[in-house]
């Protein structure tokens, strides 16, 4: 019993709609009263074209007055065109979040034409019995033509007043909204009755009132108790309207008895009439279901389009909408706002001994504090750790300081907490994406400082950011123009001192902010992912270097080339040195290919193959940074280098400690006995550089040396005797 129960009530539309399925519905009908609108506007066009030819022109041509004609066979016809034009534009302009000044005036000029012609009412030829007009006829006649005014008036007073609040307030009245579309819905219904009544009494079908249910019940979505009530009234109102006709049809027609009073109305129409509203009904039924669905699917969309499929917070898509909507209803005081970007400490941690699944219960867990400490803010999910909120920053650090305790004492064997970036509002335009990217910018710098909570985007982190920015913006504009060009460091022989090679490093002579350098805009490339257009632009210009040294009969030595790890994940870097190569023509010996050992520490497969691709096709592949990682000695297990690069912080106050003499021992030793030749950089005094060489050590690079310098500049050092370059390379 209550299942069928539950299913009438769906049916009949009597469940409760959520506010999206509500406005839902409402939207499409606003929309189908737009095509109303212009529908009867149409159609009254083409009755004053029709009434004009038909009647009016004759009748004047026959000396009637012509204002008297216009008055009598006119009237209701732009009564209707105004009214359909009257809501065409209000369901048009309903859309707008605030009126514009020619829009919120031709509402009011319309609205209260549509009032004041209500005062015609006294002008129009009202139905009078007459030998074919019953008294009861006239009377509903009449009466049907009063009602019609008396809903323009109403429909009148509605747009007038929707404009005047919407102007004024910017704000919707939705209330008004449903008031005109029954009105209108109501007018259309009264105006089939009384168009098609006056046909049914002149001979003609009721096919003008067939056709206004039909607009209405197939454009107009009602919850089908209500379509079934307007329907309903609108069918047994003019069923017994029509019924009230005695006499004068000429056409066939049967006798029915009503109260023992004698009727007539056209054969099988009665039949058909119920058949057709019953049909009709159906017809709203089904429309209003498929719309309903069609609402909730929309929803669902919306919501995965708008929500955080972990947390259920709002996504990071839809935040800057959000954002911007906020801070436009704003009018004075920004600066009292604040853009916050929420990090957690060492959740990377958290995953990998906790498990992924864990760690997903753990980020549902802080969006679920986010959304309560910050409750009365604009909140959302960036990505991974990552929040953003919009808040007042009255009470701040209170909420931060909570927010902090809970992810704190969420683990109690993994050291948890947040950091938090801050960027305040500026004004109205202040762009959202911009600000959660400036605080963003700000949390980056106390990031996996555990005492330290809070930080604002200021002045000088302005400046580094804008320099961010440019460095991101421009690569493309340096690489083009030739603003990064390399500069050489030498590398000697450790016995000899004379030169061996050099080291190709990177530089950025940008015409804004002067030479920029690698610490500079390195880790700025490789946090966007942009890392390998550098490198690609180094490979280049080294080769052209040498192609250049060659042809001009230069003393020429091999350079080494920096690989980043990202160069082997976002292009195919050894296939791009190796087109290089053969496009300069350059010996394969004078190129050195130098991989840090924290670029081998993650996807080993394809590094190793990488790797081994470098060594097929003859180059010399020497390991950087040694010792500055944690697996050093898998690194040299797993892969075959030439030369291993012993890190410059070995060398750190060499001369009093004798725990570092001792492991640059080890290390060199081991590297011979795998078959490898050793370098050591950050080489600065003499008493280090003949230390190394006792050692066995047999490249040295650092300040000793020279600095890393221009080409022009290295091949003047060589000139003039300052850098002898050796003949073994190898």
């Amino acid at each position: 019993m209550k299942k069928a129960l539950r299913f009438a009530s769906h049916i009949l539309g009597f469940e409760k709609l959520d506010k999206y399925e509500r406005d839902y519905l409402h939207d499409a009908n606003i929309r189908s009263s737009i095509y109303m609108g212009v529908i009867v506007m149409a159609l009254e066009v083409w009755m004053l074209v029709r009434q004009t030819y038909s009647k009016i022109i004759p009748k004047y041509q026959a000396g009637g007055d012509l204002f008297d004609l216009f008055v009598k066979y006119t009237t209701k016809y732009w009564l209707f065109l105004l009214i359909g034009l009257g809501v065409m534009l209000f369901c048009v302009f309903q859309k707008d979040k605030k009126l514009s000044k020619g829009r919120f005036w031709t509402l009011i000029v319309i609205g209260s034409a549509c009032v004041l012609y209500t005062s015609v009412l006294s002008l129009e030829s009202f139905t009078t019995e007459s030998s074919s007009i019953t008294p009861v006829m006239a009377g509903i006649m009449n009466a049907m033509l009063v009602s019609i005014y008396l809903l323009l008036f109403l429909i009148g007073v509605t747009i007038v007043t929707y404009a005047l609040f919407k102007y004024r307030k910017n704000k919707t009245i939705v209330p008004l909204e449903h008031l005109a579309i029954i009105g209108f819905t109501l007018v259309c219904l009264a105006f089939g009755i009384f168009v098609s009544y006056s046909d049914f009494w002149g001979g003609k079908e009721i096919i003008c009132f067939l056709t206004m249910v039909l607009y209405v019940g197939c454009l107009l979505i009602y919850r089908p108790y209500i379509t079934i009530l307007i329907l309903g009234v609108s069918f047994y109102g003019f069923y017994q309207v029509l019924l009230t006709y005695q006499n004068g049809l000429s056409f066939q027609e049967q006798e029915v008895i009503i109260s023992g009073v004698a009727r007539k109305i056209i054969s099988g129409d009665s039949v058909n009439y119920i058949t057709f509203f019953i049909s009709l009904a159906t017809i709203c039924f089904a429309i209003y279901h498929g719309r309903l669905n069609e609402a909730k699917k929309s929803k669902a969309l919306e919501k995965n389009a708008k929500e955080d499929a972990l947390t259920g917070m709002n996504n990071y898509s839809s935040f800057p909408g959000l954002a911007k909507e906020y801070i436009q209803g704003l009018t004075e005081n920004f600066s009292e706002n604040v853009f916050l970007f929420l990090d957690v400490h060492n959740f990377k941690a958290f995953n990998d001994q906790r498990g992924f699944e864990a760690g997903d219960k753990f980020l549902i867990a802080i969006g679920k504090h986010v959304s309560e400490i910050f409750s009365d803010s604009l909140c959302a999910r960036q990505a991974d750790d990552h929040f953003v909120v919009l808040t007042k920053t009255a009470g701040l650090m209170e909420r931060l300081d909570a927010l902090n305790k809970l992810v704190h004492d969420y683990d109690e064997e993994i050291l948890l907490g947040i950091n938090c970036g801050a960027y305040h509002l500026t004004g109205e335009n202040e762009d959202p994406r911009m600000a959660i990217d400036r605080a963003r910018y700000a949390a980056h710098l106390i990031k996996n400082r555990f005492q330290t909570v809070y930080a604002e985007y200021d002045k000088t982190m302005s400046e580094e950011y804008h320099k961010r920015l440019y460095i991101v913006n421009n690569i493309d504009n340096a690489v083009h123009n030739g603003w990064i060009i390399p500069f050489y460091q030498p590398v000697v022989w450790s016995d000899t001192k004379e030169l061996c090679g050099c080291e190709a490093l990177a530089r950025w002579m940008d015409p804004v902010y002067g030479q920029l350098f690698p610490n500079e805009f390195i880790p700025v490339l490789e946090e966007y992912r942009l890392i390998h257009k550098l490198d690609k632009s180094i490979f280049e210009s080294v080769c052209r270097d040498i192609r250049a040294a060659i042809d001009a009969g230069k003393p020429v030595f091999p350079a080494s080339l920096n690989f980043s790890r990202l160069d082997f994940e976002l292009m195919d870097a050894v296939q791009e040195l190796e087109d290089l190569v053969t496009k300069y023509r350059i010996p394969k010996e004078l190129i050195h290919v130098e991989v840090t050992e924290s670029a081998l520490t993650d996807n080993f497969l394809k590094l190793n193959e990488a790797m081994n691709r470098i060594k097929e096709l003859g180059y010399s592949l020497w390991l950087d940074d040694f010792g500055s990682g944690y697996s050093s000695l898998n690194v040299l297990k797993d892969y075959q280098f030439d030369v291993v690069k012993i890190d410059m912080r070995f060398l750190s106050n060499l001369e009093n400690s004798e725990k570092s003499k001792t492991l640059i021992d080890c290390i060199v030793k081991m590297a011979n006995r795998i078959n490898m030749l050793t370098l050591t950089e950050g080489v600065e005094t003499e008493t280090q550089a003949a230390f190394l060489n006792k050692i066995g050590c047999t490249r040295l690079q650092g300040y000793l040396f020279g600095k890393p310098i221009s080409k022009e500049a290295l091949y003047k050092r060589i000139d003039n005797g300052e850098l002898i370059v050796s003949e073994k390379q190898l």
